[in-house]
């Protein structure tokens, strides 16, 4: 009998330690899992911070760039040409690839007039018919805060265009067609459509750089399609000056003129890939050349996203 229960005590302690020792373990894989999860995200916080700040760098050093242009000698394919619109800088830890916009191959909401801007919107994918009145609502609203003249210093609300985004409170005006969105044409391929604020720019200003002009924006300013054709595969090669420039552009249908000069304000877009981890970091900023007695090259804007 004694030893009967002697063998049920070793069996119910054997068991109790058993189980202390299956706790034990479940404690140990739970901290084991949760120390390398949290490692892991501590290595992605890494590798996406150093993503965005060879992103945020290589604006900074296409500002230096902007700032002291080269002189003289051959091109060097790292330095920023007036005319260039992409770029590829390789660094040890990753390569970052530059997208260069001009505010000046934009069509201004500040003075185009409104059949302008509603045959751009028709080119972007957007229904003739909304297009119009888009197009009709910012002209109203512009004209709107023109001729307030009510002698406060405080505009009413919606009176005015300050930025790009307020024409999103324009009747009509969407985010889809403003920032872009995609559809499948009959063959089944994505097509992108919309994203007007690619194209339109709140600068004052009737010329239109032909380097940075978009295809739409060309034609909807009235350049013939072939010719559109013509100065898109031109400048691909290299940027295009004065001399390429058709005769007729010194006035198009729409009362705007192409040139090829000098620029002051860029939108940069660069896109950063770190080269041990498929880690990307974008950051955009919209830079413009000082005035008088301001500093050399200002950020006006800076934007940035993540993959």
């Amino acid at each position: 009998m004694r030893s009967r229960e002697r063998s049920l005590r070793r069996g119910g302690a054997l068991l109790a330690v058993l189980w202390l020792t299956a706790a034990l373990s479940a404690i140990v894989m739970t901290v084991a899992l949760t120390t390398r999860t949290e490692v892991e995200r501590a290595g992605t916080n890494l590798d996406s911070a150093q993503a965005y700040y060879l992103a945020a760098g290589s604006i900074e050093r296409f500002m230096l760039q902007l700032r002291w242009p080269q002189t003289g000698g051959a091109p060097n394919p790292l330095v920023f040409q007036r005319g260039q619109s992409r770029m590829r800088w390789d660094y040890p830890s990753g390569v970052v690839d530059l997208e260069v916009g001009d505010e000046g191959g934009k069509i201004s909401v500040m003075s185009a007039p409104a059949p302008l801007l509603a045959r751009l919107f028709v080119l972007l994918g957007v229904p003739p018919d909304r297009a119009g009145a888009i197009a009709g609502g910012i002209v109203a609203r512009r004209e709107a805060a023109i001729n307030s003249g009510n002698g406060s210093s405080f505009s009413a609300r919606g009176a005015s265009l300050q930025q790009l985004e307020d024409i999103l409170t324009v009747p009509g005006m969407t985010p889809d067609i403003f920032y872009g969105w995609w559809e499948r044409d009959p063959a089944g391929l994505l097509l992108e459509r919309g994203g007007v604020l690619r194209h339109l720019t709140a600068r004052p200003g009737t010329s239109l750089n032909v380097n940075y002009a978009s295809p739409q924006v060309l034609l909807a300013a009235g350049v013939p399609d072939g010719l559109v054709a013509d100065l898109v595969a031109k400048r691909e090669i290299r940027p295009l000056d004065y001399s390429q420039l058709p005769a007729s552009a010194a006035m198009l249908p729409s009362g705007e003129t192409l040139t090829a000069g000098a620029s002051q304000a860029f939108t940069v877009r660069a896109t950063a890939l770190l080269k041990r981890r498929p880690v990307r970091r974008t950051a955009t900023a919209l830079v413009r050349l000082g005035r008088q007695n301001e500093p050399p090259v200002g950020v006006v804007r800076w934007r940035q996203s993540g993959d």
